[in-house]
């Protein structure tokens, strides 16, 4: 025992300020936890509270009516709301008169199909809807990357509400070089399809479905390998011309769209048409076929009388 009082003695300075250090080392490991998990339920909190309210005004031009989708009720993800950012950034450069900038937001894929250069954009999308002023919108998720639009009056700006004015859109989000672009005016997008079928000298490929949101066009390439004129459709039944999905459901045609030059193919004739069709955007909707049911193979223009038709699909 004296052994030990003396040598704590002698090095009661040491003992204290090695205590001292692996007390203060215990503290600081402490409050460095403390701190990190206040951070985390900090974010957390800040997550949840961004997810659950009924609704969010964070953004500079629109407003996110409810942080679920209208279809599915899902919470929105946080890559979701980084969408409504871009839809957002884009009504604002809109509301701005940044045309061009607006313009840029656009994917590739909505500029060759609807606004081929920034001169048509302005004319046949933003002067129609924006007309040089202030919009409000409201933004809500319909299903997955698709955002239902609705766009009114600035009435703050204007002094007056009108619910007549009130304009509709879906604009869609893909993603292009690591960055959001948007397909907006309905359009979802399109998809190469590259199928075949070939009956009694006739071969038609399907080649691309574009998909909007009350609507699909199909574009096809038709081969007549005959010596007569044929026609795709007589036009003696307007549900001759159809689509048909993975249940069965038909959808036709857009007959009335169509002139009948179009249908129409010269022997040895190869030409590509685009169809319109009658059928609503579904995310669960699969097209299993396109249907001509009654393609003529020796038609000719000043006859009424057929007597050679076939049906094909793809």
């Amino acid at each position: 025992m004296n052994r030990f009082i003396r040598w704590y003695n002698q090095n009661r300075k040491v003992i204290w300020k090695t205590i001292g250090i692996i007390a203060l080392v215990i503290i600081i490991i402490q409050l460095f936890n403390y701190w990190s998990k206040v951070d985390n339920e900090e974010k957390l909190q800040a997550i949840n509270q961004l997810q659950n309210s009924d609704k969010i005004e964070e953004y500079n031009s629109v407003t996110l009516d409810e942080t679920q989708s209208t279809i599915t009720g899902e919470k929105l993800s946080l890559s979701q709301l980084s969408q409504v950012d871009t839809i957002d950034m884009f009504i604002e450069y809109c509301n701005n008169q940044q045309i061009s900038e607006a313009y840029a937001l656009l994917s590739e894929d909505c500029r060759q199909e609807m606004y081929s250069t920034e001169e048509v954009f302005a004319e046949a999308y933003y002067e129609k809807v924006f007309k040089n002023n202030r919009k409000n919108i409201s933004v809500e998720n319909w299903i997955g990357n698709i955002y239902k639009v609705k766009i009114n009056d600035d009435f703050l700006s204007t002094g007056k509400y009108t619910k007549e004015n009130t304009k509709q859109d879906y604009i869609t989000v893909v993603e292009e070089a690591n960055q959001y672009k948007l397909n907006i005016n309905n359009y979802i997008g399109k998809k190469d399809i590259n199928k075949t079928n070939e009956k009694d000298g006739i071969q038609i490929e399907v080649l691309q479905q574009k998909t909007y949101m009350d609507y699909q066009i199909f574009k096809i390439r038709v081969k007549n390998n005959l010596e007569n004129n044929i026609i795709l459709d007589d036009r003696q039944d307007i549900n001759a011309m159809y689509i048909e999905d993975k249940n069965g459901i038909q959808y036709s045609a857009y007959t009335h769209e169509i002139d009948e030059t179009q249908l129409e193919l010269n022997p040895r004739e190869t030409k590509e048409i685009e169809i319109k069709y009658y059928s609503k955007y579904g995310s669960e909707k699969k097209i299993n076929k396109l249907v001509f049911s009654r393609m003529i193979l020796n038609y000719k223009t000043n006859s009424p009388k057929y007597n050679n038709s076939i049906g094909v699909e793809i």
